[in-house]
């Protein structure tokens, strides 16, 4: 997880939170926490992993595409990352399951060919159904988490260049 502060002089709400995978989980608790507190929500959170109750048919579709996310290793990591007994429709636990109103404007990037791309999806549909700014990019023949090739595939770097000029202008920049 990433924390980005926009420009100096600018409000408290000129603040981004990134994250990739798991990551977009603590981004989502955070962004429900300040609500319940009534703090500013960060000017965007740009973000992976959605949904830990493993819904999305794209497992299956997908499977031979992504074998290192196939479903039963992802349920093996919800389960390690949750625990037994924890339900995997908490919204603190999986983001889909949230009450999505008043959170920031979030730009949701995704591989067409990993197991994830539902979770992804379906988030999208959801936040722009809250009233939320949403924008979902999705990249052919790409994987869960390929931006973090950038600086070593051209094909990572396009992607983190359109995060940044989504980000520039809500940080002020």
């Amino acid at each position: 997880m990433i924390l980005v502060t926009g420009a100096a002089g600018t409000s408290e709400s000129a603040v981004a939170v990134a994250g990739d995978s798991a990551g977009v989980i603590l981004i989502f608790a955070i962004l429900q926490k300040l609500r319940q507190l009534k703090l500013p929500q960060p000017a965007a959170a740009v973000s992976g992993w959605f949904d830990l109750a493993l819904t999305g048919k794209i497992y299956e579709t997908n499977r031979d595409k992504d074998p290192a996310f196939a479903k039963e290793g992802v349920d093996w990591l919800a389960l390690n990352f949750l625990g037994e007994n924890t339900d995997r429709q908490d919204p603190h636990a999986s983001p889909l399951y949230a009450d999505l109103k008043g959170f920031s404007p979030v730009f949701i990037q995704a591989g067409a060919d990993e197991a994830l791309l539902d979770d992804s999806r379906m988030f999208a549909k959801k936040a722009k159904s809250a009233g939320i700014e949403t924008r979902i990019d999705t990249f052919p023949n790409m994987l869960h988490s390929f931006q973090m090739m950038t600086g070593r595939a051209p094909q990572a770097d396009n992607p983190i260049r359109r995060q940044a000029q989504w980000l520039r202008p809500k940080l002020g920049l």
